[in-house]
């Protein structure tokens, strides 16, 4: 596990570090949104820590003041707060779709494309690894809070499910950030977003897309879970 959290940082490095020194290498300006959405894609990691600090903090003030409303306010805030991760957690993932390279199209001189391409590869798998890194995350905080000496039976039928299942749920949401242009504050006037939403929809041509892109994105995260972090994370729990 250890190894896994090193690349996937190493690799966030790589993507920041090309990315600034492509306009000092090459004579270009800087192209700005790939460093944006590079800060949008550890966000929330940043979400996720900082929703477990304060948990832990509610849940020992709690306990030493023996105030049963603080565990109500605990309850309430940690929902909350995985509410607004889980939303923006399509951030991260939403870097491979970096791949069509068209930052080239605003470059005032041309940049080999070697160098392109390692850039946004390593921009891409950071964003992979970060969206993954984040789930396995979560996965391991729910095994220690509940009860990692029962694992056998924590760890179900159930439990792979959702964690699959999400691979598609933040899949279709890196889809609507990338084609119908939308954000996770959108989400703040839904009146707005359902309309919008419905308004793409109905055309087949962006259906069967949305259709698409969904399962074949959903799969390749599954994928590329089972690879880097699936064996790591049921060795953390091993006796």
């Amino acid at each position: 596990m250890l190894t896994a959290i090193i690349v996937t940082i190493i690799f966030n490095l790589i993507a920041y570090f090309t990315l600034i020194a492509r306009p000092k290498l090459f004579g270009v300006k800087l192209f700005k949104p790939m460093i944006y959405n590079l800060k949008l894609s550890i966000t929330p990691i940043f979400i996720l820590v900082g929703v477990l600090i304060v948990e832990l903090f509610l849940l020992w003030v709690s306990a030493v003041t023996g105030q049963s409303w603080i565990g109500t306010i605990s309850c309430v805030f940690l929902i909350l707060g995985l509410v607004a991760w889980f939303l923006y957690l399509p951030n991260s993932g939403y870097l491979i779709t970096e791949l069509n390279l068209t930052h080239r199209e605003v470059d005032e001189k041309e940049v080999p494309i070697w160098y392109d391409i390692i850039a946004v590869l390593s921009l891409s798998l950071s964003g992979v690894l970060n969206m993954v890194f984040n789930i396995v995350l979560l996965q391991a905080i729910f095994v220690c809070i509940m009860d990692p000496s029962n694992i056998s039976s924590l760890i179900n039928g159930w439990f792979w499910f959702v964690t699959g299942i999400s691979f598609f749920i933040l899949s279709f949401g890196i889809y609507m950030g990338r084609y119908i242009r939308f954000y996770s504050w959108d989400l703040l006037h839904p009146t707005s977003f359902i309309k919008k939403l419905v308004n793409h929809f109905k055309i087949r041509t962006n259906l069967v897309a949305g259709i698409v892109f969904t399962f074949l994105y959903g799969a390749f995260f599954g994928l590329f879970y089972m690879l880097t972090f699936f064996t790591p994370f049921l060795d953390m729990f091993k006796k």
